[in-house]
């Protein structure tokens, strides 16, 4: 299924606070700055610490966004069976939907005819990889694989900015580890 929208990328981000929503929607939005003219990011999270609802919505396009807040959109991403409910119908038709397996049974898949819908399996990837803090890099690599709206190297030079100060290249390494796995699992 081909997720290029005339050059537009809109995707929602929901998951639980400590899973790295509101990064992952920080860095696609500043990767995206580098490729699109227009630009929109707005991060929502519980007063709680970490466990509370995190949900995060970037928007990315060559014309002019008209708000950054959407209810439905073109992608949508779930860290976290929890969320599934509050978000399974918010997927455009036509849309990608990727879900982290964590916790998926039969009872909650997601059956949509109208959309794509993947599971990741992110968390068990990133703990292969050594460390589970990088399950929303593996998603992020599994979104640029699956749409192709971004090009790896936007994400990788912002990964390479980010994490320059947070431990310098064995995190850096990591952390695009991560991100190349999650391209190959879509």
């Amino acid at each position: 299924m081909e997720h290029k929208q005339n050059g537009k990328g809109e995707l929602l981000i929901a998951g639980v606070g400590g899973w790295g929503i509101v990064t992952l929607g920080d860095m696609l939005a500043k990767a995206a700055l580098k490729e699109y003219e227009n630009v929109a990011w707005f991060p929502s999270y519980a007063t709680m610490m970490r466990g509370g609802d995190s949900e995060c919505c970037v928007m990315f396009s060559h014309e002019r966004i008209s708000s950054p807040v959407i209810y439905k959109s073109l992608g949508v991403m779930i860290l976290g069976a929890l969320r599934i409910d509050t978000f399974k119908d918010r997927v455009k038709p036509g849309g990608l939907m990727l879900i982290e397996t964590t916790g998926i049974t039969e009872e909650n898949k997601v059956k949509k005819d109208d959309a794509d819908v993947r599971y990741v399996a992110a968390m068990d990837t990133a703990t292969k990889l050594g460390s589970i803090r990088n399950a929303n890099l593996v998603m992020l690599g599994a979104y640029v694989g699956a749409t192709g709206l971004i090009t790896k190297e936007s994400i990788l030079n912002e990964i390479s900015l980010r994490f320059a100060k947070k431990g310098g290249d064995k995190v850096i390494s990591a952390c695009k580890e991560a991100f190349n796995a999650g391209l190959e699992l879509v």
